[in-house]
């Protein structure tokens, strides 16, 4: 029987560990229970998560691509700064011993780990007392290790606070959330800083983050490209690249379309995910509406050059 020219994919997503609220075995049993054939957890700029999803991932039949949703900059510290968004497929192959862990990416992922304490770490030292009550009263997430300490999603969540208790009234619950109003939209404005600020960990441009990828047998895939409001410097990159994310949340159809034809009129290898972070505010959890090219999907696996 010939083979399939798709495969059922999903090689975009994100956990608690980054911008998610799911754990990784969560996400890789919602992957499954879609019947999908290859998925990747792609937090961004770490790989944390990457064996507990794996472990999951293997007993319910799945191949997973451990993967990192890289964030590189074009004209970084200036007002005209983007991020741009390259994914990082490695080989399943580097998940024999520790050959993933010591990677060029993963080890700046521990660096951002370590980081991403210390920034969320100083911004609730540096509020007033009535807020750090709101927000670390009992000091419970300022004694956690960089490993255990909570993601985007879930500090924002810590910050906007529980629902309705037993016994609550709405009201009351309006009241206790509205009081965290202040708190949840400073941390909103004060949170860019962490990219914007350490140009050692994010200032690099995309052709750079590119080739470290590669260095590391990676295979890299632009994500999300239609977010870049400067169009002709994403055209250089998507040039430079290997792959484009066609089918993605991020896109409608239509924009969808305009990336398949791009990467078809170019020869470039092109990918379908959904980019889930499971927001309250996003629609369920829905596979994308295609697969990936099996071309794409060996060529992610193989590690090859």
């Amino acid at each position: 029987m010939a083979k399939r020219a798709f495969v059922r994919t999903d090689l975009h997503g994100h956990s608690c560990l980054s911008d998610g609220l799911s754990t990784p075995a969560d996400y890789v049993k919602a992957r499954a229970d879609e019947e999908l054939e290859v998925i990747a957890l792609s937090d961004h700029d770490i790989v944390s998560g990457v064996r507990a999803a794996a472990a999951v991932a293997k007993r319910r039949g799945l191949t997973l691509v451990p993967a990192m949703e890289t964030s590189a900059f074009i004209h970084f510290g200036t007002e005209a700064a983007e991020q741009v968004h390259v994914l990082a497929y490695f080989p399943p192959s580097l998940l024999e011993g520790k050959k993933l862990e010591k990677t060029a990416l993963a080890t700046r992922g521990q660096r951002i780990i370590e980081s991403w304490r210390a920034f969320v770490v100083a911004w609730i030292d540096a509020l007033p007392m009535r807020d750090v009550a709101l927000v670390d009263g009992d000091k419970s997430l300022r004694t956690l290790d960089a490993a255990d300490f909570p993601g985007l999603a879930v500090f924002l969540a810590h910050l906007v606070g529980e629902g309705r208790r037993d016994g609550e009234t709405v009201e009351a619950m309006r009241q206790r959330l509205g009081a965290r109003e202040h708190v949840v939209t400073a941390f909103h404005r004060h949170h860019v800083r962490f990219w914007t600020e350490q140009p050692e960990l994010f200032g690099w441009s995309p052709e750079e983050m590119i080739e470290t990828i590669r260095a590391d047998g990676a295979f890299d895939v632009v994500a999300h490209p239609n977010r870049i409001r400067d169009t002709r410097r994403m055209e250089q990159v998507l040039t430079y690249a290997q792959g484009v994310e066609v089918y993605t949340s991020r896109h409608s159809d239509t924009v969808s379309a305009k990336f398949l034809e791009y990467a078809t009129r170019h020869g470039k290898h092109w990918t379908a995910s959904t980019d889930d972070h499971q927001h309250i505010r996003q629609r369920p959890y829905r596979p994308p509406p295609s697969g990936t090219p099996r071309a794409t999907v060996e060529r992610i696996l193989s590690g090859a050059p």
